[in-house]
């Protein structure tokens, strides 16, 4: 079925009307060779900024850990299951993309945290040249280019291109297929629409010769996008937005059959991953969205009154403090008044731009900035508006345009280029202090290991960790305050001591799991209120192991590793009150508890991957 002339007409011209510029393709003056060039010099400048603020440290955050543990269980165990918990669950928390890479490297032979760190790199590169092209095609190769460099000089994209974590990954999946999706849009738009799949409907005639060619190119794009879209979900769970703005884009362009395929081809191993979550029965990230606080569970679940008021709380902290901060690096009314700015710029830029047509970019901004600001406050922060960052940005500087066509050409390139200096100085600002801040870290790290950085609270959890590995009797398993990181430094299982004022909690628990171990450590204060408080109420519960000395010097730290006794041999608390702890037998420790041990391995390797060695 053809389209009625006059109906394309109107189309047409609503959309070039609305829309403030076309794209770099037809853009009158651009030089070819610009296409290539300037994709080519945002990637070395992006690499040029990441590597002069590359922190060669492990991050102190569980996730770095986690993640390198389960992509250890998928080499060594073959599964991909919680080694560092004496439960050894099946992990449902944390889709397997990111783990998944990190094996391949450590397949190849990486070993230490650096070498780990290239995945958050390379993506870091891949997300400017990304953000460059997405933009491009709305913006011209200029502007675009202005954006992308926004992008990549942001404190938080600097920041998070350096630790072990999946944020920069799902980014540049999450570009990638916005921006062949886009291709895909545009692509039927000019007419390279496959047989059966015209805009009008089903039937028509036949394509002309060249549409079998175009066809084929329009299916690689829209395959790319979908793909692309799979994996970033299976990277971030907040990548569900992106596949709900994916499905809702074909529906909106009547592509059934695409529609129907895709759903089928991402939806069986969604379906999948979920039904494995359920059978396991541990709590995902589903679950604890309905929680007031997941971290206090207790508290209970959310209503229609506690989502309104996530909302209200996070839109606020979004634009006032997590979106600017993440671009400069500061915070205060400045920075609010920057993020009130960027938002209004970047809504005014997506209405117009939905006035010219609904992309896959158009819905999945609202889709994606909808689930952050109805998850708990709690989460919040510039690492989970990452994505936001190239969207807003480029809307933003579709507004500028807009406004520039009205006040002429001269004073809207003076607009532009004002707004781009007020992001970009005070982000550079951040990147210099960044750029100090891996200086001094490196050489402390040369100089004393790869935790030297983070002082001697850090250092001596890291030192309770390692001797634990070389001396503690095989099967042990501890209770501490970073499990993930205690495992991957000692290769001994650990769990989180309860965090419950009642002292009968963290008896209950190691009974419940077999755990005789549990350290005292002084990494915030955590340990001193609910383990000490349990040592205290029932000292007799309790023997004394050893202590570890961190950092040296007048500012070290002792922390005590403390036994705990089975059920049968604990003692009343004496009458007086006294805390006393007896020494623990020698059935706690491995021969005479004198091990050789190392909290400092050639190359920074990470300890637990030496199992994977010959």
């Amino acid at each position: 079925m053809t389209r009625k002339p006059g109906r394309a007409r109107t189309r047409a011209n609503a959309r070039d009307s609305a829309a403030p510029s076309p794209p770099d393709a037809t853009r009158a003056g651009e030089r070819p060779w610009l296409r290539w060039a300037l994709p080519l010099g945002i990637a070395v400048i992006t690499l040029a900024a990441v590597l002069a603020a590359f922190n060669p440290a492990p991050h102190t955050g569980g996730d770095n850990a986690g993640y390198v543990t389960l992509a250890y269980s998928l080499l060594k165990n073959h599964a991909y299951t919680e080694l560092f918990d004496p439960a050894r669950l099946p992990h449902t928390k944390y889709p397997p993309v990111f783990p998944g890479m990190l094996a391949v490297l450590m397949l190849l032979g990486v070993r230490g945290w650096v070498g780990l760190k290239s995945v958050a790199v390379a993506s870091t590169v891949a997300v400017a040249v990304l953000a460059h092209l997405w933009a491009r095609r709305r913006l011209g190769s200029l502007a675009a280019s202005g954006v992308a460099l926004a992008v990549a000089l942001s404190s938080a994209v600097v920041y998070y291109s350096h630790w072990v974590l999946s944020d920069p990954l799902f980014l540049a999946l999450t570009l990638l297929s916005l921006w062949a999706l886009d291709h895909a849009d545009e692509g039927r738009e000019a007419g390279e629409d496959g047989p059966g799949e015209r805009s009008g409907g089903g039937g028509g005639a036949a394509p002309a010769s060249g549409a079998v060619g175009s066809g084929t190119a329009h299916a690689g794009w829209l395959g790319l996008g979908v793909v692309a879209a799979g994996l970033a979900y299976f990277t971030r769970s907040a990548g569900i937005p992106l596949l709900v703005a994916l499905l809702a884009w074909l529906a909106l362009r009547r592509r059934w059959r695409a529609l129907a395929a895709s759903a089928v081809g991402l939806g069986v191993p969604v379906l999948l991953w979920w039904l494995r979550s359920r059978a396991v029965g541990h709590a995902g990230y589903g679950s604890e969205f309905w929680l007031v606080d997941p971290y206090n569970p207790e508290l209970g679940r959310v209503g229609l009154a506690g989502l309104a008021s996530r909302f209200g709380a996070n839109l606020v902290g979004y634009i006032g403090t997590y979106l600017p901060g993440g671009v400069t690096g500061t915070r205060g009314s400045a920075t609010s008044v920057l993020g009130v700015a960027l938002f209004a710029g970047a809504l005014i830029g997506w209405v117009r731009s939905l006035r010219a047509r609904i992309g896959p970019s158009e819905l999945f901004l609202p889709l994606y900035a909808g689930l952050i600001l109805l998850w708990p406050v709690v989460w919040s922060g510039d690492r989970f508006a990452l994505p936001l960052f190239p969207l807003l940005f480029g809307y933003a500087a579709l507004a500028i345009l807009w406004g520039g066509r009205r006040l002429g050409r001269s004073t809207g390139t003076l607009v532009g280029a004002a707004a781009f200096l007020v992001v970009v100085l005070p982000a550079l600002k951040s990147w210099t202090g960044a750029v100090g801040e891996a200086s001094a870290c490196a050489a402390a790290v040369r100089a004393s290991g790869p935790f030297a950085c983070y002082g001697p609270r850090v250092e001596s959890f890291v030192d309770a960790a390692a001797w634990s590995g070389a001396n503690l009797p095989d099967g042990s398993a501890v209770l501490t305050r970073k499990p993930r990181l205690f495992y991957v430094e000692s290769g001994v299982p650990s769990r989180t001591f309860p965090f419950n004022d009642d002292p009968r909690a963290l008896l209950a628990l190691a009974d419940s799991l077999g755990v005789r171990y549990v350290l005292v450590d002084q990494w915030d204060g955590l340990a001193g209120r609910y383990v000490a408080g349990a040592v205290r109420k029932d000292p007799g519960a309790f023997c004394a192991l050893r202590g570890f000395q961190g950092g040296g010097g007048a500012g070290s730290l002792t922390l005590p590793m403390l036994g705990i006794l089975p059920p049968a041999e604990r003692t009343a608390s004496s009458p007086s009150g006294e805390v006393r702890i007896v020494r623990c037998p020698a059935s706690y420790v491995r021969g005479n508890g004198a091990a050789p041990y190392s909290t400092t391995l050639s190359g920074g390797a990470i300890p637990l991957l030496r199992g994977l060695d010959p």
